[in-house]
C-alpha cells in the first residue's frame, strides 16, 4: 500500500512538472505568435500605435494644465484680502481688539492692520515712483498731513463668501461707530483674476475629458481593426488549432498579446515624450509649472507606469471585443 501510494505521488508529479511544461511552452507560443502578428501587419501596427500615442499625450497634458492651473489659482489666492478701513484717529488699543475679534470669525485665516503713517508713505512711494516729481514737490508731499484710516487687511479662506466678514463688519459692537468712510472692500481685483483662470480651467478639463474620450474611442477602433486583419490573415491557422483541440485561450492570446505591444511601445513613447515637454515647460516657465514638474519627478515612475498601463488597457479592451466578434470561439 505505502509503494503504490508512492508510485502514485510520483506519477502525480510528472504529471504536475509536465503541466508546468505545457503551460510555459504554450505560453511562449503564445507571445512569439504575437510578436510575428504585430510585424507581420507593420503599416497598421504604426496606425495603432501613432493614435494610442497621442491619445495618452492628450491625456497626460490635460493632466498637466489643469494641475499648473490650480498652482496658479492658489498662488494668485495667497496674495488676495479684503480690506476694511478704520478711522484715522481709532487707538491701537481698539485696532487690537477689532483684530482679535475678527481673527475668531471662522471664515478669516488672517488679519494684518497699516496704520495712517505707514498708508501715507506708500502712498507717497508710489506717486514718486509713477509722477517726475521735483523735490520740492516730493517734501511738499511728504509734508502734507496725513488723512488716511487704518487698514485692516484680512484674508478669509473662500474668497466667494465673505458674508461672515461682511456681517461683522456691519453689526460687531468692537468696530461699531469705528468705520471710514471709505466703503470695506469685500471684493478685489483678484477675484475677478482666480475666477478667469478657474473658469479655464474647467474648460480645459472638460475639453480634456471630452478630447481623450474620443480618441480613446479612435483608438478602440483603429487596435479593433487591426486585429481583425490578423484575424482575417491567420483563418485558416486558426480553424486548425481549433480542429487540433487548442484551448480558447491559445487561441485568443497570441491577439491579446499583439495589442498589449501596441499599448506598450504607445506608453513607453509617450512616457519620453510627455516628460521631455514637462522639461522644457519647466526650464521656460518655471514658477507656476514647478510644483507639478517637481510632482512628476517625485513620482516619475507611478507616473510612466500609469500611461503605460492605460495604453495597455485601450489595447486589451480592443483585442478582446474583436475576438469575441470573429474568433467565435465555443
Amino acid at each position: 500500500m505505502k509503494s503504490g501510494a508512492q508510485k502514485r505521488s510520483k506519477d502525480n508529479l510528472k504529471q504536475m512538472m509536465r503541466g508546468k511544461k505545457y503551460r510555459g511552452r504554450s505560453a511562449r507560443r503564445v507571445m512569439k505568435y504575437g510578436a510575428q502578428s504585430f510585424a507581420r501587419n507593420a503599416w497598421l501596427s504604426v496606425a495603432a500605435v501613432a493614435i494610442m500615442t497621442i491619445t495618452l499625450l492628450v491625456m497626460a497634458a490635460t493632466l498637466v494644465v489643469t494641475s499648473a492651473m490650480g498652482t496658479a489659482i492658489d498662488m494668485v489666492r495667497e496674495q488676495v484680502d479684503m480690506s476694511v478701513y478704520v478711522k484715522q484717529d481709532a487707538e491701537q488699543s481698539k485696532i487690537d481688539e477689532i483684530m482679535g475679534r475678527m481673527i475668531q470669525l471662522p471664515s478669516v485665516l488672517e488679519v494684518r492692520y497699516v496704520t495712517p503713517e505707514e498708508a501715507h508713505r506708500r502712498a507717497i512711494e508710489k506717486i514718486i515712483a509713477e509722477s517726475d516729481l521735483t523735490d520740492d514737490e516730493i517734501e511738499a508731499l511728504e509734508e502734507a498731513p496725513i488723512k488716511l484710516p487704518w487698514t485692516l487687511n484680512v484674508k478669509i479662506a473662500d474668497l466667494n463668501d465673505p458674508g461672515e466678514l461682511e456681517y461683522f463688519v456691519y453689526n460687531d459692537e468692537s468696530i461699531e461707530g469705528m468705520l471710514d468712510a471709505k466703503p470695506p472692500s469685500f471684493s478685489s481685483s483678484h477675484r475677478e483674476t482666480i475666477d478667469n483662470i478657474a473658469g479655464i480651467m474647467r474648460g480645459v478639463e472638460i475639453g480634456g475629458l471630452v478630447a481623450v474620450g474620443v480618441l480613446c474611442v479612435i483608438a478602440i477602433l483603429v487596435v479593433f481593426n487591426t486585429i481583425r486583419m490578423a484575424i482575417f490573415n491567420r483563418k485558416e491557422e486558426i480553424y486548425m488549432m481549433k480542429l487540433i483541440g487548442a484551448s480558447k485561450s491559445f487561441v485568443r492570446g497570441p491577439f491579446l498579446v499583439e495589442a498589449m505591444m501596441y499599448g506598450l511601445l504607445a506608453g513607453g513613447i509617450t512616457v519620453g515624450l510627455a516628460f521631455t515637454g514637462v522639461r522644457l515647460i519647466e526650464n521656460g516657465f518655471g514658477g507656476v509649472i514647478k510644483p507639478t514638474a517637481d510632482l512628476v519627478w517625485d513620482f516619475w515612475f507611478l507616473v510612466a507606469a500609469g500611461l503605460v498601463l492605460a495604453g495597455v488597457l485601450i489595447g486589451v479592451i480592443s483585442a478582446l471585443l474583436a475576438t469575441r466578434k470573429y474568433l467565435k470561439l465555443k
